[in-house]
């Protein structure tokens, strides 16, 4: 893994941990962390890997483009928290969960419903940011959703303590998304350079 990867993984993973460290420290704030909190957070983590590893160069100009990363980043979550209720409350033939973290097959599929959301707005944040849409990287984030799920599953039940689930969710979901950004940065500058 490259330095400039290294260090979009490492901003994703702390907006992760923060998020979690607000809501641990402040449990009554969770739904509003969780709600207002996350899509800023993961902006801040994006544009600190950025500018740490001198990637404004490989930005499509314009100053818009900040403004719609942020409202994309907001609503990205928003979006994918929807889809997940969504999901979740229509989910039938099966109980439904009365708490996320119990994991049951109705959260099974509605973490799965809003990584699919997620990585579709993500890939449009990048598309805004870069210029250029990518399927392929669409795929690799729709993957790291799936691949989040499934160690938070994993990890949850080895270990199933109050906050394994946001603690594991969170920053590897963020950290994940945040090293694919930046791949798909550094490949649409080499790809123009060509």
């Amino acid at each position: 893994m490259a330095p400039q990867q290294i260090t979009f993984s490492l901003a994703g993973l702390t907006a992760g941990l923060v998020t979690v460290a607000i809501a641990g420290i402040w449990p009554t704030l969770l739904p509003v962390v969780l709600i207002f909190g996350v899509g800023p957070l993961f902006f801040v983590a994006i544009f600190a890997a950025i500018t740490l590893t001198g990637s404004w160069s490989d930005l499509s100009p314009g100053w818009w483009r900040i403004v719609a990363g942020l409202c994309l980043c907001i609503g990205a979550y928003l979006l994918a928290l929807f889809a997940f209720f969504l999901v979740v409350d229509s989910y039938s033939g099966i109980p439904a969960s009365t708490d996320p973290k119990r994991f049951g097959a109705d959260v099974w599929v509605g973490l799965l419903a809003a990584a699919l959301v997620a990585s579709v707005c993500i890939e449009f944040l990048v598309c805004v940011l870069t210029g250029k849409w990518s399927n392929p990287s669409l795929l690799r984030l729709a993957a790291a959703g799936v691949v989040t799920v499934v160690v938070t599953f994993a990890v949850d039940q080895a270990i199933h303590y109050y906050w394994t689930f946001y603690g594991i969710l969170l920053p590897l979901g963020e950290a994940l998304l945040c090293w694919l950004i930046g791949v798909q940065i550094r490949r649409s500058s080499q790809q123009s350079v060509r």
